[in-house]
């Protein structure tokens, strides 16, 4: 196979002979009614028609109609209508929040894993634990009081402790989806204006991704949807129509999905544009799904427990499929270690390799990098950072036996950081060097920009037309020959 290293500079032209339009296909009997348009709600049908006709109709009485499901399409779209549906009062003024906390079961770590930064969270899908990662979820073990105490906590804590906030908020997005009554009481709470709200007007990433996350739970457990998001998967864009694929983004160290994929910014606004998400709809006129991955990884390991890279691959794997991910062509963008999780899925799930058309690695050390040797002699450094060394064992043979599947990726793409990034105090050095970030397979992008911002570019930047280029070659060779 060709292989093709290009400078940054070339690639703006390249991109501006690759862009392509692709016009909507759908062809979608007209709503005449509002009767027709609740009917259409109330299966999950030609949604985003029948909530353009209903946003119009001056009497507010089919709302009535609505069942559950509907309210969570209409909670989902943002629409101010979910401000005229009744709803309970989630307001004890007998509950003394900071004191029924301590009370509630959320393991013996419960403050601790907010406050403490190098510790391993417990998985929010799970009340129950105290410190490892546990792999159930006893619904049973909950009562459905737990919603109005939760928005209680939200409340109590939004503007004083964001993340007490927020970790309610994952709670509520996984229990209401492990059941329909919580769903239903979600819905019928002082939860579904707030979430309605949040979903396009949320005061970070995180909130918005969030309170989107709960409305697709709480469809999954009304049976509306054939799909949910599990802890670690946050949808990040999902068009009206049936998607064609999905893409993964999956973050590197010490990255997340609110940080890893902002655009390039001042230090004064370190959360501006969540560019997935935001620009990849607008230039790219073709229906996909974009999903993000979350863990949590660090540098250097004080307490708690680690996650290895197989435990990280078997608890990715389980969560990708009950999202949907390998029921259609599926690609993948990665930073940093995060290709290195990318490669150990594919090695391990052969259902999901033969659904993958692209991966694009960006600055990816396919054979370590030397950064990860610095401060061992200071430190005790995380398994992750002991896997990005240049001589561990582990990431040779994950390389290796990635090498010998990869062929049956029909597009493969390097990007390679070429500028110095700041490491400690006044040292500089390229965190992922030429010969570590290029993949034996596939094009290579050498970019003029430092490790942290190969994956936060600008729309006109040289790393942005990398992305859409890899992109639309996926979609390309997916036409030429299907894979799903």
């Amino acid at each position: 196979m060709a292989r093709y290293i290009i400078p940054s500079v070339t690639i703006s032209a390249i991109y501006g002979v690759y862009k392509s339009y692709w016009p909507d296909k759908n062809d979608k009997k007209k709503i005449l009614s509002v009767e027709d348009a609740v009917k259409l709600l109330n299966v999950n049908a030609n949604t985003s028609e029948a909530l353009r006709y209903i946003q119009h109709t001056e009497s507010k009485e089919f709302l009535k109609t609505l069942n559950p499901a509907a309210v969570a399409l209409l909670a989902r779209s943002g629409s101010e209508l979910c401000m005229k549906i009744p709803i309970k009062s989630c307001v004890d003024q007998k509950l003394d929040v900071s004191e029924a906390l301590s009370k509630f079961n959320l393991g013996d770590k419960w403050n601790s894993s907010i406050e403490w930064i190098n510790r391993v969270a417990c998985p929010e899908e799970d009340l129950s634990c105290s410190d490892e990662w546990l792999k159930t979820f006893d619904v049973s073990a909950i009562d459905v009081d737990v919603i109005p105490f939760l928005f209680n906590v939200y409340a109590e804590f939004y503007r004083s402790n964001v993340d007490i906030a927020v970790l309610a908020m994952k709670i509520l997005s996984n229990i209401v989806g492990a059941d329909e009554k919580y769903a239903k009481s979600m819905l019928d709470s002082e939860w579904l204006p707030l979430i309605s709200t949040m979903v396009m007007n949320g005061k970070s990433l995180m909130e918005r991704l969030l309170s989107h996350k709960v409305c697709q739970n709480a469809l999954s457990s009304l049976k509306s949807i054939d799909y949910r998001l599990p802890s670690d998967v946050y949808e990040m864009h999902l068009p009206d129509e049936e998607p064609e694929f999905d893409i993964v983004l999956i973050h590197g160290l010490r990255g997340s999905v609110a940080y890893t994929w902002r655009q390039k910014d001042s230090d004064e606004n370190l959360l501006s544009t969540c560019w997935p998400k935001d620009w990849l709809p607008l230039d790219i006129k073709r229906p996909f799904r974009i999903i993000g991955l979350e863990y949590p990884s660090y540098i250097f390991h004080f307490t708690g427990t680690q996650q290895s890279l197989q435990s990280r691959s078997e608890r990715f794997k389980e969560q990708l499929e009950i999202a949907g991910i390998g029921k259609r062509p599926v690609l993948f963008i990665c930073h940093s270690m995060g290709g290195l999780l990318a490669k150990k899925l594919l090695v391990d799930s052969p259902n999901l390799l033969k659904n993958t058309i692209g991966v694009l690695f960006i600055a990816t050390p396919h054979k370590g990098s030397p950064v990860a040797n610095w401060g061992y002699s200071v430190f005790q450094p995380t398994e992750d950072v002991v896997m990005l060394s240049e001589s561990n064992a582990t990431n040779k043979k994950l390389n290796d036996d990635f090498s010998a599947v990869s062929k049956d990726i029909p597009v493969i793409v390097s990007m390679v950081e070429t500028l110095e990034s700041n490491i400690i105090a006044n040292a500089k050095s390229i965190v992922v060097p030429n010969k570590s970030a290029v993949f034996e397979q596939g094009a290579v992008y050498h970019i003029a920009d430092v490790h942290l911002n190969l994956c936060k570019p600008t729309r006109d930047s040289a790393s942005y037309g990398v992305i859409i280029n890899f992109l639309l070659d996926c979609f390309r060779e997916h036409d030429k020959h299907p894979k799903a």
